[in-house]
């Protein structure tokens, strides 16, 4: 049995397990889903679900990060580790502030959207210069289905980076108002990012992979209609960050080369794949 299976039954167990003891302290904390008037009619229903259930996520990732730490002890090793996890969690921890105000205070509106912005833009400039000071990555956009390779200068780099992090941020947040629509598309995306990761040669990101995946199924248990829980934004702004930190090796680290003349074939599935989810 591979790795990757092993942490990701691990994971899905370890989260499926979480949710019997975090629902019923949801529930009893009340931490129940606050609907805006203006939303879809048919979602006033959900009014009162327990909401927050992100924290199941990053409980578990932050469990099976800390594992594979002390399993490997290798810090070239779990550096990309650390960073998806890193900037996930921050994400995590700015969507569970934004949560707490709305189901503890009952403010609908949430966290004041400068404020969130700011956080997720703090967390973003962050990662981004981490990613280019201490990783083996580059500065180059290579163009799906073509050979050009545009290589952009850091001062400029850095700032794109930022811009599409930030401006893709509600994309889960849209698909978590429909039980099980999230974690389960979520769950897809990443095994799909995993199995590229396997056929590059990067055991660590698909090792990272398994586990946000037997955490998303982990949480469907709880989130199929009709839903327990909800993720809330403590959950879909941490989805949210690990795919997009997943796809960000993809896009831009040396690692897409299949064979040593960089293969274009290779470049251009990883990088498109990448962009798609």
């Amino acid at each position: 049995m591979s790795i990757q299976i092993i942490y990701l039954i691990f994971s899905f167990f370890f989260t499926a397990i979480l949710g019997k003891l975090t629902i019923p302290i949801l529930k009893k904390l009340k931490v129940g889903q606050s609907e805006r008037e203006d939303g879809p009619r048919s979602h006033l229903k959900k009014q009162g679900t327990p909401t927050m259930g992100g924290i199941m996520m990053m409980i578990t990732i932050l469990v099976f990060t800390a594992v594979m730490y002390i399993l490997h002890q290798d810090i070239a090793f779990m550096r990309p580790i650390l960073m998806i996890s890193i900037a996930s969690l921050g994400f995590g921890i700015v969507g569970f502030v934004d949560d707490f105000k709305k189901v503890v205070l009952h403010n609908t509106e949430g966290l004041n959207p400068k404020l969130k912005m700011l956080g997720l833009l703090i967390v973003s400039t962050i990662y981004t210069i981490v990613l280019i000071q201490y990783t083996n990555v580059g500065t180059e956009l290579i163009l799906p289905f073509t050979e050009f390779t545009l290589v952009l200068p850091t001062w400029l780099f850095i700032p794109f980076t930022i811009f599409v992090m930030l401006s893709a941020t509600n994309a889960v947040n849209l698909t978590d108002g429909i039980d099980g629509l999230a974690a389960s598309v979520s769950s897809i995306m990443i095994t799909a990012l995993s199995i590229l990761a396997i056929k590059v040669g990067r055991p660590e990101i698909s090792i990272f992979g398994a586990i946000v995946t037997g955490t998303c199924l982990g949480f469907l248990l709880y989130n199929f209609h009709k839903a327990k829980v909800m993720m809330g934004d403590t959950g879909s702004l941490l989805l949210r960050r690990c795919y997009f930190e997943y796809r960000d090796l993809f896009a831009y680290s040396n690692f897409l080369a299949i064979d040593s003349n960089h293969s274009s074939f290779g470049n251009i599935v990883s990088y498109f794949a990448g962009i798609v989810f």
